[in-house]
């Protein structure tokens, strides 16, 4: 009994000489990451006493860190009687909240989910000025949005977004959302791949049923209305087409001989004549009828042909007449070169 007194006072001097920590000392976290809204001494310090932990504070904001230096750490271990290992004043602990990024493709779903039932198909979303928040990671319903008002003339809309959870900063628990929606509709696109001065076919072009993009010109939704005509740009698979990537590619130029053919139920005639002014496939344009010197109008078919409409009216074809249509055609083609 006298012994293990004694061995017990040894090793206990042992101990206060050499500077032992307590067994149950606790250790420094010098990097946590945490999903609450408040940071608990255990954050900080690792292996505390049962019933030892606290709260300290609110946490940062999502995606957010803060760091806790050396002195403080000090102060709030003597504060709450933690016993630390290797206390010293340049210790450092970083407390990162974990987040959730809400991003462009988050938000335009939000909106296209709040759209009134106006029976329309697919939608695009775009999103003017954006900018992405954090949430907290484990949120269901992290913001609301309200206020939706859309133009659908225009397809410009607007909107206001706010946390389900404020953080207390009104420049950040708020905001406004901006954009366009576009509905779907039936647009002739491209289907593969063409260079510039390709003359378009009906096997290069397809129609899709639900496009959403935004061109700035003219769409088309029939083959028939681009069938040989002249791309004027290169074009890639999938792309609309567009009037401004077109021109009428040239079969009859004025001048040219052309054949002018009439048809109608049991009669077929045919003439020779001249082309007053260029004209593209399908295309209607005016050619002088050599044997009656009149001037009729009728739609190219080839390059040496046009054809004339039963209905369509013949006019003299006078020095002043052939003077102004002269000019207009000349006109025209001066305006085709410099758009080209």
């Amino acid at each position: 009994m006298l012994r293990r007194v004694a061995i017990g006072g040894m090793a206990a001097m042992a101990c206060v000489a050499l500077q032992c920590a307590p067994l149950s000392a606790a250790t420094l976290r010098t990097a946590t990451v945490i999903s609450a809204s408040t940071v608990k001494l255990s954050d900080l310090f690792a292996d505390l006493e049962p019933g030892q932990d606290k709260v300290l504070g609110p946490a940062p904001a999502p995606g957010t860190s803060i760091q806790v230096g050396g002195g403080q750490l000090i102060a709030i271990a003597d504060q709450y009687g933690v016993d630390w290992l290797d206390q010293s004043a340049s210790a450092l602990a970083t407390i990162t909240r974990a987040g959730r990024v809400l991003d462009k493709s988050y938000f335009a779903d939000l909106v296209e989910k709040n759209l009134p039932d106006i029976g329309v198909g697919a939608v695009s979303v775009d999103l003017f000025d954006f900018h992405p928040i954090t949430v907290p990671p484990n949120d269901p319903k992290p913001v609301v949005l309200s206020d939706l008002n859309w133009d659908q003339h225009s397809g410009r809309f607007s909107a206001t977004v706010y946390r389900a959870q404020p953080t207390g900063d009104i420049t950040q628990d708020s905001f406004m959302l901006t954009g366009a929606i576009h509905a779907a509709r039936k647009v002739l696109v491209f289907s593969h791949a063409l260079q510039t001065g390709a003359v378009i076919t009906p096997a290069d072009v397809q129609i899709n049923d639900s496009y959403t993009g935004t061109p700035n010109a003219k769409t088309y939704a029939n083959e028939a209305d681009v069938d040989g005509m002249t791309l004027a740009n290169t074009v890639l698979a999938g792309e609309p087409v567009l009037d401004r990537d077109l021109h009428r590619t040239i079969l009859v130029h004025r001048g040219d001989p052309v054949l002018i053919a009439f048809s109608a139920p049991g009669i077929h005639l045919a003439a020779t004549g001249r082309a007053l002014e260029d004209g593209g496939a399908g295309q209607y344009m005016r050619a002088l009828n050599l044997a009656t010197a009149m001037i009729i109008t009728g739609r190219v078919i080839n390059s040496s042909e046009i054809e004339v409409d039963p209905g369509s009216t013949a006019i003299p074809s006078d020095s002043n007449t052939l003077r102004r249509l002269t000019a207009s055609a000349r006109a025209n083609t001066r305006a085709d070169t410099s758009l080209r």
